[in-house]
């Protein structure tokens, strides 16, 4: 069975790149309070604490999946999570098309 020289490291980066990752797409989120339309601010109101609650849930899941990634990852079985990469993929979709609602409209 394979083993890693540095065990937990690599598992360590990605879980601190999804919490990042959360980190900013929370505040883009916030930011399109500050650069929506008077008449779009209910609707930017409404994506900005989607894209938080989001962030928040995102970041939340990867700190959970931590301890098992770092478990699979030292027994040379690779976890990977393409429903995260997928719903964060989708989710961004609809902050930047609502976010081109709110500042064009």
């Amino acid at each position: 069975m394979a083993r890693s020289d540095d065990p937990g490291l690599q598992v360590e980066r990605t879980t601190l790149a999804w919490i990042r990752t959360a980190l900013a797409f929370a505040v883009v989120s916030l930011l399109l309070i500050r650069t929506g339309r008077p008449e779009t601010i209910v609707v930017a109101i409404l994506l900005a604490m989607a894209g938080v609650i989001t962030a928040a849930g995102l970041g939340l899941v990867q700190r959970a999946r931590h301890r098992g990634r770092v478990t699979d990852f030292n027994q040379a079985d690779p976890v990977h999570g393409p429903r995260a990469v997928l719903v964060g993929t989708l989710l961004t979709i609809v902050l930047a098309l609502g976010a081109l609602y709110c500042v064009w409209s």
